[in-house]
């Protein structure tokens, strides 16, 4: 959390007409047109001049700021870190496509050919608005009291763990959540997305466990019993968890009569 009365350079009971003239002494110093380099500073002064300057946000701002320093000196260096702030990797997305379609239609074709599936997909992305934390920017969490951060806590009766009711399993508790993503730093959205998919990947007729790599235009791709895995395109991660993968299963109708003039025709093309 940052201190806007450090940012200002005053003391908490700085009266209105200081944080005024002290304002604009730092933000003639600080101002684009005079100091390119630190634009983020003279940001910083104007979000705590704006907040200072008005009685109710001050007194809201100050009220956090009492809880963040207490927070501070209650909790050790070596603090349990939440659940919620935990590293937490993407999950993946596992797809089934049907290539039949695409590889007869493309007999003629060197096996290098790329072949674009578009299709829409739902995954999850860091929320764009707390950029992943769960809580509103320059808000306070702390560490739940009932868990120490767990987010389990042993049944009395079962002596069995189960999810902490206070913190709903999450380890820490916010004063403020995100609203858009409701705490979980995380929202489903949908997108566009187009994989290309190499000819040859396709139908490489793989039965061990090997994997292969790919030339794929979509970097870090790979191949395995028919099976193609396009790395950190899935859900993402957040806390500074990895992003999951796309996992496509390739489906190609061998019962359709095309099938065997398709063979013969990569039986000669091999030769």
């Amino acid at each position: 959390m940052k201190n806007y009365y450090s940012i200002l350079e005053i003391q908490e009971n700085a009266s209105e007409t200081l944080i005024k003239s002290q304002y604009k002494k730092l933000a003639f110093i600080y101002h684009p047109d005079k100091n390119p380099k630190n634009t983020d500073k003279f940001m910083d002064l104007n979000k705590a001049y704006k907040t200072l300057i008005d009685p109710i946000l001050r007194e809201y701002y100050n009220r956090d700021l009492r809880e963040f320093n207490k927070l501070k000196e209650s909790q050790p260096g070596d603090k349990i870190i939440p659940y919620r702030t935990r590293l937490r990797d993407g999950g993946n997305i596992n797809i089934e496509m049907d290539f039949t379609d695409d590889i007869l239609d493309s007999l003629d074709s060197t096996g290098n050919e790329l072949i674009a599936k578009t299709l829409i997909l739902q995954r999850y992305i860091r929320c764009p608005d707390c950029d992943g934390e769960g809580k509103k920017k320059d808000t306070l969490a702390r560490v739940c009291a009932q868990c120490n951060g767990y987010g389990m806590v042993k049944n009395r009766e079962t002596k069995v763990n189960e999810v902490c009711q206070s913190c709903n399993g999450y380890g820490d508790i916010f004063f403020y959540k995100c609203a858009t993503c409701n705490g979980m730093g995380r929202i489903k959205k949908s997108e566009e997305i187009t994989l290309n998919f190499k000819k040859e990947n396709i139908l490489s007729n793989n039965t061990n466990n090997n994997t292969h790599s790919t030339n794929n235009t979509d970097s870090n791709s790979i191949v395995n019993n028919k099976i193609i895995v396009f790395n950190g395109k899935g859900d993402e991660g957040v806390f500074g968890g990895k992003n999951g993968n796309i996992v496509v299963l390739i489906k190609i109708n061998n019962e359709e009569k095309e099938k065997e003039s398709f063979f013969k025709r990569l039986f000669l093309n091999k030769k």
